[in-house]
């Protein structure tokens, strides 16, 4: 382990890597400190789905800026880690399953046309059965949205990690233990009995976020929601498209059936997966799919998402504290935002400025 480093991340899920990989690729010494290992929570287990489409409201803007990065980087990061994404480029169709759904749903076909860079159509049953003929009869009609990105979370973390190593950053399967101060400025990072010197640190704990504020001396509002998703065994023939109703159900290039995800508050760190949400999962999928009810369940995972008390995440630096970084609140769009938050934080880490639009996002909103 380095004694000195420019920069040390707290974490190494997605949200960490990306940062040490933007950081890492403009000439900036990085270390991340990772308790476990790398995708080994919530970046490892997450769905994978990139359809900026479905943002709305404050969000918006950061995550189609994120998807634009996300796009420019599969092909770089694949050739620079050598770990193969799993990309899947595919169709996505929303179901209206009760006709007091279609006046949302045609709005939203309506919205999304006005988007740069992807077709929609509204669809009538009849359409949506041929395109698949094994969609549910009890439907009402359809947004058909070309195209989105599926994709591995866990083989993109890895190849982030990895990227970000091929440009010298050093990943230590440890615990931060002690953050040191000159007269409120970060000057370095206990690791047991060892220190790193550095010039910032970044927090990127996920939904550990909350055990930080020992360090702070400042509350971070963060509470872990708990996600579960089943894969099943899957369809032949293989399911073409992503299909999302009560639940999202997607083929994905493993070839199991993907049924996700539920949210569950208030469960504390507990990651035992329940029969309750492996039940809620099947029947939501068929709903959407009858069929599925005869494919056997190959595994279930649970993981724990950081939630934020108003739904936005925290990206930025921390009040009171120089050099101090903090990333993380990304609920379950840590994938789809981990590119804009990489550069984002690198921004200001090395220049004090981001184009990248995270003001809203400030640590300091919550007092």
């Amino acid at each position: 382990m380095r004694s000195q480093s420019d920069v040390v991340i707290i974490g190494g899920g997605i949200i960490g890597s990306s940062i040490a990989y933007r950081l890492a690729s403009e000439g900036t010494g990085v270390t991340i400190l990772e308790r476990d290992s790398v995708g080994s929570h919530a970046s490892g287990f997450a769905l994978g789905l990139l359809n900026p489409t479905n943002a709305t409201g404050e969000l918006e803007k950061l995550i189609h800026q994120s998807y634009r990065i996300h796009r420019e980087l599969h092909g770089k990061l694949q050739e620079e880690s050598g770990v193969d994404l799993q990309l899947q480029t595919m169709p996505h169709i929303e179901l209206a399953l009760a006709e007091s759904e279609l006046p949302g749903l045609k709005s939203e076909c309506e919205r999304i046309s006005s988007l740069p860079g992807f077709k929609t159509t509204w669809l009538e049953p009849e359409e949506a059965w041929k395109l698949e003929p094994r969609i549910t009869r009890d439907l009402f009609g359809a947004v058909l949205v070309e195209d989105v990105i599926m994709l591995d979370s866990y083989n993109l973390t890895l190849a982030t990690a990895q990227a970000a190593e091929v440009l010298g950053v050093e990943i230590v399967l440890a615990e931060a233990t002690e953050i040191f101060y000159e007269k409120e400025r970060v000057v370095g990072v206990g690791v047991g009995q060892n220190r790193i010197d550095c010039d910032a640190v970044v927090l990127a704990l996920g939904p550990w976020s909350g055990t930080a504020r020992a360090w702070l001396d400042v509350e971070i509002p963060i509470v872990p929601q708990k996600g579960e998703i089943a894969r099943l065994q899957g369809l032949d023939p293989v399911l073409g498209l992503h299909v999302h109703g009560p639940c999202s159900m997607v083929q994905k290039a493993d070839g199991l059936i993907w049924l996700a995800a539920t949210r569950k508050d208030n469960t504390g760190f507990d990651v035992t997966p329940t029969t309750e949400a492996l039940e809620t999962l099947s029947q939501h999928g068929m709903q959407m799919m009858p069929e599925i009810g005869s494919h056997g369940l190959v595994l279930q995972t649970a993981c724990m998402r950081p939630v934020t008390p108003d739904g936005f995440p925290i990206i930025g630096r921390v009040p009171g504290k120089e050099g101090m970084f903090i990333a993380t609140g990304t609920g379950g769009s840590g994938i789809g935002l981990a590119p804009a938050i990489g550069k984002a934080i690198a921004d200001l880490v090395t220049t004090g400025e981001t184009e990248i639009d995270i003001e809203r996002f400030g640590l300091e909103r919550f007092g």
